[in-house]
């Protein structure tokens, strides 16, 4: 065992002949030794004595030094490398999931480059272990065979590597007052009479990743999915229509409540000189402005779901010319089955255009580009070039095309965009992007590209005054703008269009333990466009406090106020957020939320902008998640 047998054998060599500067003060860069004497040094094998040395004063003759090598060398054949698994015991692990912590430690243990020390040494001293009677040829074979074991099991723990991470939580809702259904944020309808202790609904959400290399340069990689929560929420890019189940047997016999297996990514990545490729179902975003998915559940936690990348099937070629970062992509949108759009520009949620199901944008659809079929493939590239202020400018550009079933009179869309980020000092720094998306009349058809009101401008300066952090910019999205982005959500409107505005936050911490978030929008809608006319305004108000009680343990509390201000006749409307939190860590790796939030829609006099109707509701959604990943 690398702490016993070979610190042995090193605290006898302790003693050997004094040397010069190395590590150790006595062990000179140049001797024979110093490679190995370095590297066993820095695994912790040998620690050296106080002042530095590595092994005293006393001159050490090689007969002694043969001696002690010749007998710690058969005690660490014949104990072995204690607290490794064998690589049957290992397959065995890896088949039943094994945790990291049912592992052994490698970093503990024998590596290569500790046999390959033992190796040096028993070469150097041969002449004098075999004075002693001792089979150096055996002892070498003996040394041999361990490296063996040893750079058999480390491949086999570089080869494959597992995580995961589960998830279970529970939610429930609460009717409190109206006369029509409420929603919360995630346009998750809540019916009449609903109560918290007759709509509690159980989801289980279980991801396995696997990581197999292949070679130094290729990877295979998979997250496998298990439980109900896909079929749960239904889609990854959009919302559904209508009611999001909450307890089983509520709505279609329980349909979305069933547990089953689902290929979430699976892929295989390779390198080349300056360049990578990945084929496969895989991960895929740029700019909240041109390509990042919607998070369709926001009272939970779920990687997957959260972190703005859609799964998509197909290959992504990335490479480095010169000074500019080049990905290119073809891809397929429609062998997912948790994508409901392929590419989903307006979501079907919150304020809608003419009547319920129609966005705001000209084509009516939902589709990236305001198409109103689901897209089947996207191709596209990006550029990222490098300023002289140590920022960065992206550009952006890909086509998407729909399902051609459908005998739609636009089929394509094309998204064009261009963003910087450039950081002024160190306290300062300004982001922009500039977007544009087109739909592409069909064949046949006489209409034309919708190539009009359909940009998207934003710009944002932050900076740092001491703790106090502050952040203005302002934002202009025009009615046609859809483009498969993720760029902002009010109350329960996810990516507004049609609006412009100015924006800002604040954050500051109050005291070691406690931090305020601040942040508002003031827009005003750009052109009459479903409920809206021009310069009707929405005002976003929001406010966050989170307290640290301790290290395991804080609090949260955040609020959110929407206004809608016609600039006709007409009463305000109030959109309002309330949520308390508290999380709790159990250890690094496992702790659970519980979260509670009063909704509540004022509609005023009941004329006006009238976004989700003339009538009142006021209800409640809370959500308790134990999380752990491995």
């Amino acid at each position: 065992m690398k702490k016993t047998a070979l610190v042995m054998l090193m605290v006898v060599i302790c003693a050997a002949p004094v040397f010069a500067q190395g590590p150790f003060n006595d062990v000179p860069t140049d001797h024979w030794a110093y490679d190995a004497v370095n590297q066993l040094q820095k695994d912790g094998i040998v620690i050296g004595y106080p002042d530095g040395t590595f092994g005293g004063k006393r001159a050490m003759s090689r007969y002694e030094f043969a001696v002690a090598i010749a007998r710690v060398i058969p005690m660490l054949e014949k104990e072995g490398p204690k607290g490794f698994v064998t690589n049957a015991e290992l397959q065995k692990n890896l088949a039943d999931f094994a945790k990291k912590s049912d592992l052994p430690d490698i970093s503990k243990l024998a590596t290569k480059a500790d046999v390959d020390a033992l190796k040096k040494l028993v070469d150097e001293f041969r002449d004098e272990i075999a004075a002693l009677g001792v089979d150096v040829d055996a002892l070498k074979r003996d040394v041999c065979a361990l490296g063996a074991r040893v750079d058999a099991l480390e491949a086999e723990v570089r080869r494959v590597r597992w995580t995961g991470d589960v998830n279970v939580f529970g939610i429930a809702e609460s009717h409190r007052s109206g006369s029509v259904e409420a929603f919360d944020l995630d346009e998750r309808e809540i019916p009449l009479e609903s109560t918290l202790g007759r709509t509690v609904g159980v989801v289980r959400d279980f991801d396995l990743n696997v990581v197999g290399r292949v070679s130094d340069l290729t990877t295979a990689n998979a997250t496998i999915n298990y439980g109900n929560y896909l079929n749960y929420i239904r889609y990854v890019d959009d919302y559904i229509d209508g009611v999001r189940p909450t307890i089983k047997d509520d709505y279609q016999d329980g349909k979305y409540f069933v547990d089953g297996f689902f290929p979430y990514y699976l892929y295989i990545a390779t390198s080349f000189g300056k360049g990578s490729l990945t084929v496969g179902r895989f991960p895929l975003q740029f700019t909240p402005y041109t390509l990042k998915k919607i998070d369709v559940d926001s009272y939970t936690s779920i990687l997957k779901t959260d972190d703005g990348n859609y799964p998509v099937d197909g290959a992504h070629l990335a490479m480095k010319l010169g000074g500019v970062d080049l990905s290119l992509f073809a891809v397929k949108n429609d062998l997912n089955d948790y994508l409901r759009n392929g590419l989903t520009g307006q979501p079907r949620t919150a304020i809608y255009g003419s009547g319920l199901g129609n966005p705001i944008h000209q084509v009516g659809g939902y589709s990236v580009g305001g198409l109103d079929a689901p897209i089947t493939q996207t191709a596209g590239i990006r550029a990222v070039f490098g300023t002289p202020w140590k920022g960065n400018i992206g550009a952006t550009f890909y086509q998407s095309w729909a399902a051609d079933n459908y005998g739609i009179a636009y089929d394509q869309a094309r998204v064009f965009g261009a963003d910087l980020a450039i950081p002024f000092g160190n306290n300062y720094n300004l982001t922009a992007s500039w977007t544009e998306s087109q739909a592409l009349a069909s064949d046949g058809t006489s209409l034309a590209d919708i190539d009009d009101d359909n940009t998207a401008w934003d710009g944002k300066v932050t900076a740092g005054f001491g703790k106090l952090g502050v952040g203005a910019g302002y934002k202009r999205i025009e009615r046609n703008f859809a483009a498969a982005g993720a760029w902002d959500k009010i109350g329960r409107w996810t990516n507004p269009a049609n609006v412009k505005g100015p924006y800002a936050d604040l954050t500051y911490p109050v005291g070691r333990n406690l931090k305020l978030l601040v942040a508002g929008e003031f827009l005003k809608a750009i052109d009459n466009a479903g409920v809206f006319n021009a310069d009707d305004e929405i005002t976003n108000a929001e406010f966050g406090i989170k307290y640290g009680i301790s290290a395991n343990n804080s609090l949260d509390l955040g609020y959110e106020w929407v206004k809608y201000n016609p600039d006709g006749s007409g009463d305000d409307q109030l959109e309002t957020y309330l949520t308390i939190g508290w999380a709790h860590q159990l250890s690094p790796n496992t702790g659970f939320k519980v979260g509670y939030q009063f909704i509540n829609y004022d509609a005023g006099n009941g004329t006006g902008i009238l976004p989700y109707g003339s009538s009142d509701y006021r209800a409640g959604l809370g959500v308790i998640q134990f999380g752990v990943t491995f």
